[in-house]
């Protein structure tokens, strides 16, 4: 089976796209993102038929698009954070109707495995409906923190909590989705399990810790495990991760003389860019900024010897 990124490239219209950040950048696999410049044609194109769910969000305050339906074209009318839900397989036919006008928008594709996955844990059949005009304000508002999350260098960790919780709301809607987290809210992780999970997290900060590491530490479900951890802890388990990655390198900044870049790699980030950007975001420093401030090594090392 192709890559989301696959799925994507090998059904998009390239020579009137202009891409302007991808999840690619951030080696995300659970969640595809992708922000976009479409130039103006006055030709209709096909939407390729993903092989799983997209989203499309339109970002301007108003653009027409027309869509083939039915043996005729149909006009729709969209704003900021509006947009078209299309399921997996379905191809379709449009064409711009804001003559000369630019879209700006972003695609969002989610994996049918997810999906199904899903599906199963709140006992819903895997299927959404074709949503030609898409007005969620709870589904852009993730998305639009999904993608400043993307530019932040979040990892894939981020992405496939993203990923649960909008197939969550696809497959719920608004009311019933509201009625199954405050059905979890009476469910608590048991404390051993949860001090299992933290000593855990303390212990393999620098591993790859995502969903299905720790939800196995816990011994419940992916899904369930994200609602619940964050209901007995007070945020995300990817927040708090972060959160125990930034306190180790914070003190090795302090207390040893480790390259940098060691000390990342150190603390589960991928690479240099990722930790200092992380870092900046956190403390408002760079990693070698908060070390000449606050670093004691040097310090310690002036000290004669007793």
């Amino acid at each position: 089976m192709p890559s989301l990124a696959e799925d994507v490239r090998g059904k998009s219209d390239a020579g009137h796209i202009k891409e302007l950040l991808t999840s690619d950048s951030a080696n995300w696999k659970s969640l595809y993102l992708q922000s976009i410049e479409r130039a103006y044609s006055p030709d209709p194109y096909p939407i390729g038929a993903f092989t799983n769910p997209s989203i499309i969000l339109i970002h301007e305050r108003h653009f027409r698009v027309s869509h083939f339906s039915e043996g005729r074209w149909r006009k729709i009318d969209y704003s900021r954070g509006t947009g078209i839900l299309t399921p997996a397989g379905l191809p379709r036919l449009v064409r711009h109707d804001s003559v000369g006008k630019v879209l700006n928008c972003s695609l969002l594709v989610l994996p049918q495995e997810t999906l199904d996955f899903v599906a199963r844990e709140v006992q819903k059949p895997s299927t959404i409906s074709d949503r030609p005009f898409f007005d969620d304000p709870v589904i852009s508002d993730l998305a639009f923190s999904a993608m400043s999350a993307l530019r932040g260098g979040a990892p894939d960790f981020y992405a496939q909590t993203a990923a649960q919780w909008i197939s969550a709301h696809l497959l719920l809607g608004a009311t019933k989705g509201d009625e199954w987290r405050q059905s979890l809210a009476k469910e608590r992780i048991s404390d051993y399990r949860l001090v299992r999970v933290l000593e855990y997290i303390e212990a393999h900060f620098a591993e790859r810790l995502d969903l299905g590491v720790l939800s196995k530490v816990a011994a419940i479900s992916p899904f369930h495990f994200a609602t619940l951890f964050r209901r007995a802890v007070g945020t995300t388990p990817h927040r708090h991760v972060q959160h125990i990655r930034m306190e180790a390198a914070k003190a090795m900044l302090i207390d040893t003389d480790k390259a940098i870049l060691e000390i990342g790699l150190t603390c589960g980030f991928g690479n240099a860019s990722h930790f200092a950007s992380a870092f900046r975001r956190q403390f408002s420093q760079s990693p070698l900024e908060y070390r000449s401030t606050h670093g004691q090594f040097k310090k310690r090392k002036r000290c004669p010897i007793e």
